[in-house]
Parts: C-alpha cells; structure tokens; sequence
C-alpha cells in the first residue's frame, strides 16, 4: 500500500517538473499583460455590449489552450 502511495506522489512530482517551465510562462505573461495594458481599455473592448463583447473574449480566449 505505501508503495502505490509513494508512487503516486513521485509521478505527481515529475508532473510539476515537467509542466514548472510553462506555468512560470504563463505567469510571466500575464504579469507583462497587467502592466502592458490599460485596464479601462479592456473594459472598454470587453465590458460594453452583448455580441461584440463575447466575440472579442472569445476570439483572444482561442489560443489560450493551445
């Protein structure tokens, strides 16, 4: 039993090894974004309207999970 549970914990490590570079790369990213932009033009993109709104959200949302 404490066997499957070492196991367990050891492949979940490698898990965070293998995925640490593109989660600091996300956050990176998002960091630079919160300094880039403007958050009264995002909202001025994405908080007015119905249809354009959510097509503008869903069109910078596209790439996100590639």
């Amino acid at each position: 039993m404490f066997e499957y549970i070492a196991k367990f914990f050891a492949e979940s490590w490698h898990i965070l090894l293998d995925s640490a570079f593109y989660i600091l790369f996300g956050i990176t990213i998002a960091g630079v974004l919160r300094v880039v932009l403007n958050p009264n033009t995002v909202l001025n993109h994405l908080g007015r309207g119905r249809y354009s709104s959510v097509a503008k959200a869903a069109l910078l949302g596209l790439p996100l999970p590639l």
